[in-house]
């Protein structure tokens, strides 16, 4: 009977690690199909297989069924040290024209405009607690884009994510978790992956309890 029962508490705790290791990419997925912007099913592979969980969120996977992603270019090494915002966007911009060149297309190239736009947009839903691509007085992207000076016969695009972190969280291990999601999820690489796009931006703003936005800006 002392063994039965030692079985079964073992097996209650291995459910119980396993509901807890799902929970996160279980919710974002939820979360993604309620806003209609549905993720690629391999996504749970990069989160969940063995090499997702020895790699702790250092792992990418191989993409989908017609496009690719590439390999982290983070480590444990230095994916958790603090980095300033021009660092963060050219690492940002790196693993965007890592996963373009990957899927065949032309790199993109930093732009100080659009940049400012994201940083602008970040700033602003973490200041006053939305999560949208419109904002509470009613700028969309473009708007945003022209407001800093872009040309308002450009097309823009935008991908935003909110999450939350320990401490200040502007780390390269950040930026490559987003860019993971990002490109998991059908919408945003439609963004990264669009054939007409030339430009980049990148936003990021973290708040003292540990929310954090990041705003990656596309143009023609």
């Amino acid at each position: 009977m002392d063994t039965k029962r030692k079985v079964n508490v073992w097996w209650k705790y291995v459910v119980l690690f396993m509901l807890i290791l799902a929970f996160r990419p279980t919710t974002y997925f939820i979360r993604q199909a309620l806003r209609e912007d549905p993720i690629d099913i391999n996504y749970f592979w990069t989160e969940l297989s063995p090499f997702g969980l020895l790699k702790q969120g250092l792992y990418n996977g191989n993409g989908g069924a017609d496009w690719k992603i590439g390999r982290p270019k983070v480590t444990i090494w230095n994916a958790e040290q603090l980095r300033s915002e021009p660092e963060l966007r050219q690492f940002a911009l790196e693993l965007v024209n890592r996963d373009r060149t990957l899927n065949s297309l032309k790199p993109l190239t930093a732009d100080s405009l659009l940049s400012l736009a994201a940083q602008f947009h970040a700033q602003d839903m973490l200041e006053r607690q939305y999560f949208n691509h419109i904002s509470l007085d009613g700028k969309n992207p473009s708007d945003r884009y022209i407001q800093v000076g872009g040309n308002r016969r450009v097309a823009v695009g935008e991908n935003i994510i909110q999450d939350s972190v320990q401490g200040l969280g502007l780390t390269y291990g950040k930026v490559e978790d987003f860019q993971r999601g990002w490109m998991y999820s059908n919408s945003h690489r439609q963004n990264l992956l669009r054939r007409e796009y030339k430009k980049f931006g990148y936003g990021m703003a973290v708040g003292k309890n540990g929310q954090i936005y990041a705003v990656q800006m596309f143009s023609d």
